[in-house]
Formats: structure tokens, sequence, C-alpha cells
């Protein structure tokens, strides 16, 4: 749920607004009192701060969590396969999932992040297009169907995490091999 924060005399405040726009909040600011009365009769504003050491905790990033390895039999491996050539990703047993190019290519980005979190800028850039030109609404898509394909091959193990204000986290170990 996004947070809307109302701030009186923002320019006593220096950057904090933006700090907290950044952090997925949405900041409206007056510069007086009689003008945040007037916008009140109207509308409810969710938070109002009243100090500097809220608006820390507001623009906290939760911590990451290191993707989780999947123990299985011995002989078989935890992590997963991105195979470009293939256009596919194989599962730790061994199942492959056909994927598409743009799909190929979030996941290939995500395998050489080493299990940290991908910005947005880095998966629009993977799939050959301009970030500065780039709707993320198309990115946002590309990753909600790639949830649901995974998904519907019983794949409930593998998640797509994600981490405001930066990008995704892939919670599986993912690994690109040739052929």
């Amino acid at each position: 749920m996004m947070t809307s924060i109302v701030i009186v005399s923002a320019d006593l405040l220096g950057d904090i607004p933006a700090r907290l726009q950044q952090a997925g909040h949405i900041v409206i600011t007056f510069p007086d009192l009689d003008s945040l009365n007037a916008w009140l009769a109207e509308k409810q504003a969710a938070v109002m701060l009243p100090d500097t050491a809220a608006v820390d905790k507001l623009t906290a990033q939760p911590p990451v969590k290191k993707p989780e390895t999947i123990k299985l039999a011995e002989n078989q491996p935890s992590h997963w396969l991105v195979r470009p050539a293939k256009l596919e990703l194989t599962t730790p047993t061994s199942k492959a999932i056909p994927l598409t190019h743009s799909e190929c290519c979030i996941l290939r980005t995500a395998a050489n992040a080493g299990g940290h979190p991908v910005t947005r800028k880095m998966l629009i850039e993977s799939m050959g297009q301009n970030f500065l030109h780039y709707d993320e609404r198309r990115l946002e898509a590309h990753i909600s169907r790639l949830r649901r394909k995974i998904a519907s091959h019983g794949q409930e193990a593998f998640q797509v995490r994600g981490v405001r204000g930066h990008g995704y986290l892939f919670t599986v170990e993912l690994r690109e091999i040739a052929g």
C-alpha cells in the first residue's frame, strides 16, 4: 500500500520530500497551514510526519535475502539453468520451460547478478531497449507473464520479488549455460 505524506513548509526539510518519493510514497507539500487546512477539507492524508526520524524509518529499504538453495538428491543440481540457445529455463528437476526472447534476456540478467537484486534499467537494457524511452509497465508485464508461466509448470519455489525503488530479486539460484 502506498503511503500519502503531507508536508507543510517543505522548503525547510531539504531533500526529505524527494527521498520519500524515491521510496515510493506520495508526497504532497504545502507552503503553510492554511493551504493544508483547505486541502484537508476536501481529502484526507494517510500519514502526517512531525519529525525527520519518521522519514528515516519510511525510507529504509527492507533487508534483501539471498536466494535459497533447494536441497535435492545428491545427483541432482539445486540450481535453475537458463539456456539462451534453446530459449528455455531448466528446473532443478530437469524440467524444461520454454521462454520468449525477452524472458530469456531477463533471466540471463538475473543469473549474471549472482543472487543480488537487478535494476529495472539492467533488465530493460538486456532486452536491447533504451531505458529512457521504455515504458516500465511493459517490463512489469514481462515479469508477470514469467511468474505465471513458471507457476503453471508447477514451480512455486521460483519467485520474483519486487524490491521497492530498485528492481527485482530472483529468489532461486540461476545459472546461464550455453547449449
